[in-house]
């Protein structure tokens, strides 16, 4: 099911910035991420814009899935495919590996599209704002009146980016603050130019191992605080019970009673605390070799991102939060290599437009709601790349 990269050993980019800055506008798409509690930084390029982007997990080669928020029921991601696959390790030099398949004029091509593309910058883009404790009460009114249970609204922040900002830099950063986050740039053709640090796995296959996790509830965590000692409050326990409850129920949905669960325990992502119960399965006790395709349509909106029930929060959130997500609350990450894939939700992220950035983030609205809160909430949550960049 999962591939490891066939490459062969060619010539190597020194560090992120160098593969990059050549290629994050052209028609290639480029990603380049670090796993959580780990300081390898890897990079993937696809050289072959004009070929089959949607694949599903089991069938697709190594590669970087990415799907929008609505892209749902079923899910069809675009896949990066790994043409060029690079690791950077401290304290050794990059290992670079191009896919036996391309031909040489492909590669001669690729190089020369450095010199081409490095300069340029995406176009700028705007869009409406909208009264966020507003919306907050509405939702809180319509839960009330029975309409969901809970409903996660978003919204964004537009902000001009400091004239010394290099995206490079901050990814580096992003990495030192936050190890425990899935730190990511990506550029498409498609979706443009995108930057994360998010806390949340969709789910994760190592080998014959199928993890998913339950994440809710947030509050910030003070200067020197231990994890024992947040206190939750009914609004976050609750909240992140729903979570949990969605999950099983998509277990239920295929007959898997066979995964074991574990938490809920509080843990740290950046400045903030959640929520979180991990849930695994044993792929090799059970008869679903296409596990993670199932899981993916299953799971994804989560009522992390969306809420619950699931039809009525959509359709509340398509109405009321009047913009697109694109990217955010969607799913991303490495697939098929060396027999792990790691999907994450897109959390704690942000989309480069020019020389502006917009910074997403959403709380999820419950009966026990106060609208100026889940406002604060989002701006501690938009803070996780806020405070890399702007310091």
């Amino acid at each position: 099911m999962n591939q490891v990269i066939p490459y062969s050993k060619k010539r190597t980019f020194e560090n992120p910035s160098d593969l990059w800055k050549g290629y994050m506008n052209s028609a290639y798409s480029v990603a380049i991420w670090r796993y959580p509690n780990s300081e390898t930084v890897y990079g993937i390029l696809d050289l072959r814009p004009d070929i089959e982007k949607n694949a599903d997990l089991e069938k697709a080669g190594a590669g970087f899935y990415i799907n929008p928020f609505l892209n749902h029921h079923p899910s069809n991601p675009q896949l990066i495919k790994g043409d060029l696959f690079i690791k950077w390790r401290p304290g050794k030099s990059p290992e670079t590996y191009y896919n036996p398949v391309l031909s040489d004029q492909e590669i001669i091509d690729f190089h020369e599209a450095y010199q081409v593309y490095k300069e340029i910058r995406p176009k700028e883009s705007q869009h409406p704002q909208w009264n966020y404790l507003t919306k907050v009460a509405l939702a809180v009114e319509n839960i009330k009146q029975g309409t969901f249970d809970k409903v996660v609204l978003s919204r964004f922040d537009e902000q001009t980016l400091p004239d010394d900002f290099d995206l490079m830099t901050s990814f580096e950063n992003a990495c030192i603050a936050y190890p425990n986050a899935f730190v990511y740039v990506l550029s498409t053709d498609k979706h443009g130019c995108w930057f994360g640090a998010t806390p949340e796995t969709l789910l994760e296959i190592d080998r014959h191992l199928f993890k998913t996790v339950s994440l809710a509830g947030t509050q910030k965590l003070g200067q020197n605080m231990r994890l024992d000692d947040v206190a939750w409050t009914e609004k976050d326990i609750e909240e992140q019970a729903m979570v949990s409850r969605y999950i099983i129920d998509c277990f239920k949905k295929i007959r898997l009673r066979e995964f074991v669960e574990i938490g809920p325990k509080t843990i740290k992502a950046g400045n903030l605390a959640h929520l979180k119960t991990e849930y695994n399965v044993d792929m090799s006790t059970v008869n679903l070799a296409e596990l993670g395709s199932i899981m993916i349509d299953l799971l994804h909106p989560t009522s992390a991102v969306c809420g619950m029930p699931l039809p009525s929060a959509l359709e509340f959130i398509k109405f009321n939060e009047n913009y697109d997500r694109e990217l955010y609350a969607g799913f991303l990450g490495p697939i098929n290599i060396d027999q792990y894939t790691h999907l994450f939700v897109n959390l704690r992220c942000m989309k480069l437009t020019g020389n502006s950035g917009r910074f997403y983030a959403g709380a999820g609205i419950t009966r026990n709601s106060n609208p100026q809160k889940e406002f604060e909430e989002t701006q501690l949550k938009m803070e996780t790349l806020k405070s890399i960049i702007f310091k």
